[in-house]
């Protein structure tokens, strides 16, 4: 027993050795874990040895400050619900707590509220974002917690239990332009075109001018990150699909989409002094989807080459730089898209790019973007928590595994991570706070026992404190952080000119010629005319408490018409000859059928007496009775219509209304003159709805002074100066065809001198010699549209010997910004000979003529210049053409055909002058 009571002692005490030992283990391991934790500079310089370009040494020296949760939680863009940020609040939280990198404003989470007021929208803007910074600097807010407390109740200064490395967020916003629903703002600032809008101008300024206004706006109230601008490719615009763009993108030619991207990229860093970050979207390119982005993940089959020659060419063009240009974009937003042949198996099929390492690599590796990556461009991922995002995940809807999507997209390469609606399903945002810290701590603890993940998340920590530190001219205090209240709200000028003169620029006359409207509508609507508006009215909300706005209100239109042609103008047509309904109420009126509509009651009609006749004592006042119904009053007003107009959105809900009523009531249709404004895409009416229109004009965007432009274009007043940047397949009108070399001109060719001065004076010869370089340029060379061909458009030079009948090809070179220029070695002959270089390109074959003579005399030669006489072509290059009209008339005469012009277009003369600022009125 004593034997036995020995060995379970010494039993007993060893397990006991083994528990404290084990004990003493973990508690090391803790203590390591905290010491790891709080330590600054953990492998600060790891992350340089593979990539030393990068290491900025400000980023390095704030990197090397900075503890674990710091450095995690700068990898995070977050949204928050509200429009204050007291110290209590979630996102208070998410900053002190989780030091978060930044955040994204929405309006769908009332953070855009102007305290429910539109006129102080700019302010409450303000003053969120200041106090977002304050939290993230100094870890106070001056938002009041409590509404019954007075200022004085909040805490006047730091907060002394929080210790922690100032860093200021990323406020981020998305600001595409024409208003909602692809604009946060709504009130209080200038109410930019769209992008199509701008592309439809073929004027880059004209983005540059856009974007300066929106980085001056958009930085006075404290943003420093615009989610924008989309520089997808439209190449095949697709009417009433759910994947349609619409107006959001500049245009469907890649080569014009950069150029315009490039420009509002260097406006919106002008006017915000370089204090914002442009993040354009929808990388790798979103233009060749079927799919709505944020519902389901599309599949688009195309190889890595497909996607350079169009998707990826504009993202090319705005990364051409290093970081830090004014016309290079500081990050790009990938996108949940997934390609079918990516590199060249047609059987293989990525995962979406935004979560695929190796499909983001090798986009990254290719050599347009390499200087850009490692010289600081950042990859934002795209929202991870949308309806596409999740049923990629889990298809059944029943599970949203947070943690594998935030570390799917990390080690994919993207440098922040926006964890927007990040729960299953939505509106559950306690759900996603939760989702949203568990993701973060487990980040941390990745980085704590990962050396690779720790590796990879300095390096895109670097990249993010490099950016922060270019805003800030890397000074972190709150004075340079900080913007002023009383500056952000007087930084929205009076932008109405610029804004009209952009929509002057980009007015298209999509249906028919200019020729042919002459002829459809030799007059505006006049005195006595009866004029019919019909409108896509939408209405749309700035907060969940705030009041409806329409898109386009029902009498915008007549609005505009009695402003500039009513009794106070020009008198050119009267009140009551207006009337204005929406397409429901058309919808309405077709839904009656093709029978009378008759009212059950007699109604009585409103009076305009002036004064009332006083009633007898004790008579009782009868009810006022109410007015017809709205299908009653649509047909009333159309009996006697003259002109029928419409104006269009896209094709939603009740908008079908339009092609309803060409489709079923051609009996009105063919007795008035019916013109359509296109206020959104130009391409919804198809070849049959556009031909029984007597006008189809694009406007491209909804603003006031888009109507504004329209209306006068409509009353002769503007020229159809814009054309469409996408192609409109219903009549035909094919981008890549108009972006061609236009056949009809004869393009410049001039010799030019060291002085960079060209030869033009076709009757005086310039003396050379025989060994001499000559510089051949061309002037700019001209498409279809009137605009300069897009770079890289190959012109031949051509050689001819004029003695011995000779001709040769000397080089093909592309153009520059529509130039193209050839060095050309007069070489050494033993005998006098004639020599005439020109230059052709396409369908465009004419130039003028450079003539070389070398002389008898060793050494001589001369150079002169002669402009060829065109030669009468018998077959015309047709332009895109319309279905022509068949609208029956009273008249026994039948209706003239239409035959093709013996030339493509020169264009003629406009109808109208343009107007100057005098002559613009609001």
């Amino acid at each position: 027993m004593d034997k036995l009571a020995q060995q379970e002692t010494g039993t007993r005490s060893a397990s006991l050795a083994w528990v404290v030992l084990i004990r003493v283990v973990r508690a090391c391991l803790l203590i390591g874990f905290l010491l790891f934790a709080w330590t600054p500079g953990i492998n600060a310089t790891a992350v340089f040895q593979e990539d030393p370009s990068i290491a900025t040494p400000a980023a390095l020296s704030l990197l090397e400050q900075m503890t674990v949760e710091e450095r995690v939680g700068q990898l995070f863009l977050v949204t928050f619900q509200g429009d204050k940020a007291p110290r209590s609040s979630d996102i208070a939280d998410l900053i002190l707590n989780y030091r978060v990198s930044g955040v994204v404003l929405q309006a769908k989470n009332d953070n855009i509220t102007g305290y429910n007021d539109p006129n102080q929208l700019t302010q409450q803007l303000t003053e969120l974002n200041n106090d977002l910074q304050r939290l993230a600097l100094l870890g106070i807010s001056t938002a009041i917690e409590d509404a019954n407390l007075d200022e004085d109740a909040v805490p006047p200064g730091r907060v002394s239990d929080i210790d922690f490395t100032p860093i200021p967020l990323f406020i981020a916003i998305s600001h595409e332009g024409d208003n909602a629903p692809y604009s946060e703002i709504l009130n209080g600032v200038t109410s930019v075109p769209s992008n199509m809008a701008i592309g439809a101008t073929w004027q880059p300024e004209n983005a540059q001018i856009v974007g300066n206004i929106v980085g001056q706006e958009l930085s006075a109230m404290g943003f420093n990150m615009l989610m924008g601008p989309s520089v997808d490719v439209l190449e095949n615009p697709t009417a009433g699909s759910e994947s349609d763009l619409g107006t959001r993108t500049f245009g469907g030619d890649p080569y014009w989409v950069g150029l315009m991207a490039e420009a509002y990229a260097a406006g919106v860093h002008e006017g915000s002094n370089q204090r914002m970050a442009i993040v354009p979207k929808h990388f790798p390119g979103y233009g060749s989807s079927d799919r709505p982005l944020h519902e389901e993940i599309p599949t688009v089959r195309k190889s890595l080459e497909q996607l350079k020659q169009i998707e990826l060419a504009p993202f090319f063009a705005v990364t051409d730089e290093m970081v830090g240009h004014f016309q290079t974009a500081d990050a790009l937003l990938t996108t949940h898209i997934r390609y079918q042949g990516f590199q060249g198996n047609i059987r293989a099929t990525t995962n979406p790019v935004s979560l695929d390492q190796q499909a983001l690599a090798t986009l990254m590796s290719q050599e347009e973007f390499i200087n850009w990556r490692q010289g600081g461009g950042i990859l934002v991922s795209d929202g991870l928590g949308v309806r596409a995002v999740e049923r990629f995940y889990d298809d059944t809807g029943q599970s949203f595994p947070h943690r594998l999507i935030a570390k799917d997209a990390f080690l994919a390469g993207n440098d922040l991570l926006y964890l927007s609606d990040f729960q299953l399903g939505a509106g559950d945002f306690a759900a996603e706070l939760a989702n949203i810290k568990d993701t973060i701590d487990w980040f941390r603890e990745r980085y704590i026992t990962d050396q690779a993940f720790q590796a990879q998340v300095d390096e895109a920590v670097l990249r993010i404190l490099d950016l922060k530190l270019r805003l800030y001219d890397e000074s972190f205090s709150s004075r340079s952080v900080l913007v002023d209240v009383v500056e952000g709200e007087t930084a929205v000028s009076d932008n109405t000119t610029a804004m009209f003169e952009i929509a002057q620029n980009a007015i298209t006359l999509i249906f028919p010629t200019i020729t042919d409207l002459t002829e459809r509508l030799p007059q505006p609507p006049g005195e006595g005319e009866n004029i019919v508006i019909f409108t896509d009215v939408r209405t749309t909300q700035q907060c969940s408490t705030c009041p409806e706005q329409p898109l386009i209100g029902n009498n915008a239109i007549a609005n505009r018409i009695l402003a500039l042609y009513g009794p106070e103008s020009s008198g050119q047509v009267q009140p009551q000859q207006i009337e204005s309904y929406t397409f429901e109420n058309l919808q309405a009126f077709l839904d009656a059928g093709p029978d009378p509509i008759l009212l059950p009651t007699p109604v009585v009609t409103e009076t305009n007496q002036l004064e009332s006749t006083p009633l007898p004592e004790g008579t009782i006042t009868p009810s006022p009775t109410p007015l017809p119904p709205a299908d009653y009053r649509v047909q009333e007003s159309l009996r006697n219509v003259d002109w029928i107009i419409f104006g269009m959105l896209d094709v939603q809900n009740d908008s079908n209304a339009l092609s309803n009523f060409l489709a079923e009531r051609p009996d009105i249709v063919r007795d008035a003159n019916v013109v359509v404004f296109a206020y959104n895409a130009p391409y919804y009416l198809d070849s049959t709805e556009i031909s029984r229109l007597s006008a189809y004009i694009g406007v491209y965007s909804k603003s006031t002074e888009f109507i504004d432009a329209s209306v006068r274009a409509l009353f002769q007043e503007l020229p159809f100066s814009g054309k469409s940047p996408v192609d409109i397949a219903s009549i035909r009108y094919d981008l890549f065809s108009q972006t061609q070399p236009d056949p009809d001109q004869i393009i410049e060719l001039y010799v030019v001198d060291e002085t960079e001065a060209p030869q033009t004076d076709e009757n005086e010869p310039v003396n050379v010699s025989v060994g001499d370089t000559l510089n051949l340029r061309t002037g700019i060379i001209r498409d279809q549209n009137g605009n300069p061909v897009p770079d890289g458009t190959q012109v031949r030079f051509i050689q001819q010997d004029r003695v011995e009948g000779l001709v040769s090809i000397i080089e093909e070179l592309p153009t520059q910004s529509g130039v193209a220029q050839l060095d050309y070695v007069l070489e050494a002959r033993t005998e006098a000979g004639q020599f005439r270089i020109t230059a052709e390109t396409g369908d465009a074959r004419l130039s003028i003529e450079v003539n070389i003579s070398v002389g008898a005399t060793e050494g001589a030669a001369q150079v002169s210049l002669s402009t060829p006489i065109p030669l009468p072509t018998s077959t015309a290059t047709p332009l895109p053409t319309e279905t022509a009209t068949t609208t029956p008339t009273s008249s026994a005469t039948p209706n003239p055909t239409t035959t093709p012009t013996s030339t493509p277009e020169p264009p003629p003369a406009q109808p109208g002058l343009p107007m100057t600022l005098p002559e613009f009125q609001m």
